[in-house]
């Protein structure tokens, strides 16, 4: 993925800096106890591509399967409940080897999206498109570049028009099926453009706006700043959103944005290790201003994977914990701790989902069953209401 030298060359310098005035002050005096090692930079936060989404004739979602990924025995697969049917069902497009992750987007009615993320010597994307909820999924040409591994980075608009993120930060554009790919944005063009008070460093989500505005999303260099990014009249311009005084000296990332019922939702995360706060937010119909959910700190739990249902936001996280946003300025509630055999697989093995009625359930992969997990009429605990067998080909990428 693309490196963040920006701030961390930028941190280089004023250590050396600090360091060096400390040494010409301390000239001819009594000289300080040296300092103990300092503790190394969280890491970034990231979520799996393990995830789900609504779609107006159902929904859809992606988790991983199999054995162990040094073996090729990973394979990320794609499940389908259409309309308010009860039961959930194996929908990934066959043909190629899905180690590397699969990406989906919706369409407009029951039509969907899929690339699949090359992995080993693969180094293009192909693309299958489906128009009857995943039943039946057709080859729909490639994008001749590795697809980002992020769980939004390919997004769909009514027709069959793409928007997909690359590994390298390009943002690539198929107007419709069958047309070539074009470059949409770089992440050097939406500094030039945009973002010289984000300064974009990472790039991590493309979306649609439900007007159909081409909107992306990521990580800013300059603290304190979330970096969601609008196409309008060939233009690109940052909407956003504002983000408390409280969280000023953060480092912020968009690590999802995607449709969610009839407005534009996005995870951020703000702040490193237990620093680390969840916000909710959902733009309006152009993807022009946004409205943040409260704040919700992390602490030693991370975030696994996220998911949106009906203008909600579900998170999974470590240690067997998952907490919800319904919407703008709602505060995060806890759900019921989840099962143990959900909380205890791999990462991108377990994933919340729309319910049926409202909520959420909890789907969770383990080797080859799919098991779906919903809460109690009292709320306070989940029961399995559902599993489905797959069918895996151990030893097939090997």
């Amino acid at each position: 993925m693309i490196s963040r030298p920006r701030r961390g060359a930028a941190a280089a310098l004023l250590a050396t800096a600090v360091l060096t005035a400390g040494a010409l002050a301390g000239c001819g005096s009594t000289s300080a106890a040296p300092a103990g090692p300092s503790a190394p930079p969280a890491p970034p936060v990231r979520v799996s591509l393990a995830t789900s989404g609504e779609y107006p004739d159902g929904s859809w979602a992606v988790l991983v399967m199999g054995g162990s990924a040094a073996e090729h025995n990973n394979f990320w697969q794609v499940f389908v409940r259409p309309g308010q049917a009860g039961s959930w069902k194996l929908a990934t497009p066959l043909g190629v080897a899905s180690n590397g992750g699969i990406t989906v987007a919706a369409e407009g009615g029951p039509a969907l999206a899929a690339a699949v993320r090359p992995s080993q010597d693969l180094s293009f994307s192909p693309l299958a498109s489906s128009g009857d909820n995943g039943s039946k999924w057709v080859q729909s040409g490639l994008l001749d570049a590795r697809l980002a591994g992020y769980p939004d980075a390919l997004a769909a608009a009514p027709g069959g028009g793409l928007i997909a993120l690359t590994r390298t930060g390009d943002v690539e554009l198929r107007a419709h099926p069958g047309a070539a790919w074009a470059t949409l944005a770089t992440e050097h063009a939406l500094v030039t453009a945009a973002g010289r008070v984000c300064q974009p460093a990472q790039l991590t989500s493309v979306a649609y706006s439900p007007s159909g505005v081409p909107l992306v999303a990521g990580a800013c260099a300059r603290a304190g700043e979330a970096g969601i990014f609008r196409l309008a009249g060939g233009r690109w311009s940052r909407t956003g959103p504002v983000l408390p005084a409280s969280l000023a000296g953060q480092d912020v990332e968009v690590l999802q944005m995607a449709r969610s019922g009839h407005a534009l939702a996005a995870l951020l995360a703000a702040g490193r290790g237990t620093d680390t706060r969840l916000l909710g937010a959902w733009s309006n119909r152009d993807g022009t201003s946004w409205t943040l959910s409260q704040p919700y700190r992390t602490g030693a739990a991370r975030p696994l994977s996220a998911a949106f249902a009906g203008g909600s936001l579900g998170v999974v996280l470590s240690g067997g914990r998952a907490v919800s946003a319904s919407g703008p300025g709602a505060a995060w509630r806890s759900l019921p701790a989840l099962p143990a055999t959900a909380s205890s697989v791999p990462d991108g093995g377990v994933t919340l989902a729309a319910a049926p009625g409202g909520g959420f359930e909890a789907l969770s992969a383990r080797e080859s069953q799919l098991s779906v997990w919903a809460l109690s009429s009292g709320g306070s605990g989940w029961s399995r209401s559902q599993v489905v067998k797959v069918a895996i080909p151990y030893g097939s990428s090997s």
